[in-house]
């Protein structure tokens, strides 16, 4: 049984012809999927830099798994020149396989779902991130302008989608709800928690005078992930003679951030570590790091939040998406407040009590994320899933 996996994420390759993935996407990923179906083609779009890995990308190479390129379709200009032809090559690739699963919000996903019921396909929807608040938070006057179509689109796609997976508790659920079978399984999922993790964090905050590391992950040209704000809020500190590293984990073009650090006087406190594969690697940054922070426009649940908790960090992060859900709330500040996130970081900064607090609360947060509660659920969804379209 052949899926289709259809989202906007950008895939790399090198001069080899070897396909990568940049943040989530790893192969432990597409594992979950190849539990329940014998092969998986994922249509997405390709950087056309090539790349040299390097170690820095998650590699695609899983047998059974398979990449089919579809050219960009965000924006009106791209919209135009590419529609036909993406349509065309979807339509290609579902035609020689059983089912599609789309990922929305994307543009690729939405052109997918069209094409399948078009075909009779049958399809399922997974629900990762609000389209509202990517557009219309943080973005150019065309997207404003275009937020309350896509929004409407996509309300209209999941709510007649026969099955849909939502990432968060119920913050997605409100916004874009489904008649069809529904289930909330966080795409983000924990290994293991580890009591030392727990442990380790506590002495490290019991033998601090200030916590100072500050960590952020997230790709660079990415503005919705809320980088200006987390410089702003940090050059407060600084007037303030609050000492701080601020530690930057990501990929992407740094020059606009390292301007705005220079503009703010803070360039000296900014260290920028480029990309690691996921997993281990990430984690073991993340415990260097004494606080986690996360001032997104827009958010589905996210991974690098889930993370730092499972490593017992205290973390701050604004209300949009599924942070709340995560996140104590006292450590929540409104989307593009700079001012309350520098007040939430100086009070978790000093107050060591309150950091050991977080710690442990977090760290407990974390472990409803661990792997084998959300196998289970997964295994029961798409179980349904391949049962019901296999008795068609």
């Amino acid at each position: 049984m052949r899926v289709v996996f259809a989202h906007d994420h950008i895939f790399k390759k090198d001069s080899a012809g070897n396909f990568y993935t940049a943040g989530s996407f790893n192969n432990e990923v597409w594992k979950r999927y190849l539990i329940h179906f014998d092969e998986i083609i994922v249509t997405a779009r390709l950087d056309k830099k090539e790349v040299d890995n390097n170690n820095k990308y998650n590699d695609f190479n899983l047998p059974k798994t398979s990449f089919i390129p579809i050219p960009s379709l965000s924006g009106p200009l791209a919209q135009f020149k590419n529609r036909t032809y993406a349509a065309n090559k979807i339509k290609e690739t579902l035609e020689n396989s059983d089912a599609l699963i789309a990922r929305l919000p994307s543009e690729i996903g939405n052109l997918a779902i069209e094409i399948a019921e078009e075909m009779g396909k049958p399809y399922a929807v997974e629900v990762v991130a609000c389209v509202w608040d990517a557009l219309w938070n943080y973005g150019s006057i065309q997207a404003k302008i275009y937020a309350p179509l896509a929004t409407y689109k996509m309300k209209r796609l999941v709510k007649k989608a026969p099955y849909a997976i939502y990432v968060t508790n119920s913050f997605l659920q409100n916004r874009y709800p489904c008649s069809g079978k529904t289930q909330n399984i966080s795409n983000v999922e924990i290994q293991q928690t580890l009591d030392s993790s727990l442990l380790n964090r506590l002495n490290k905050i019991e033998n601090s005078k200030q916590l100072c590391k500050i960590g952020m992950i997230g790709n660079l040209n990415n503005r919705i992930k809320g980088w200006d704000v987390a410089l702003r809020a940090l050059a407060i500190l600084d007037k303030n003679n609050i000492d701080f590293e601020f530690h930057i984990l990501g990929d992407g073009d740094n020059a606009q951030w390292v301007n705005l650090a220079n503009d703010l006087g803070i360039i000296h406190k900014i260290n920028f570590h480029g990309v690691l594969p996921g997993g281990e690697p990430v984690l073991k940054w993340l415990d260097n790091i004494d606080l986690y922070m996360q001032p997104s426009f827009q958010e589905g649940l996210p991974r690098a939040v889930i993370e730092a908790m499972s490593r017992a960090c205290p973390v701050a992060g604004s209300t949009v998406g599924g942070i709340p859900e995560l996140v104590d709330k006292r450590c929540l500040h409104k989307p593009g407040d700079y001012k309350g996130l520098s007040q939430i970081l100086t009070d978790i900064m000093l107050d060591l009590d309150s950091a050991k607090y977080l710690a442990k609360q977090n760290y407990e947060e974390s472990k409803k994320y661990k792997k084998e509660i959300l196998d289970e659920r997964r295994s029961e969804f798409f179980s349904f899933f391949v049962k019901r379209f296999n008795n068609k």
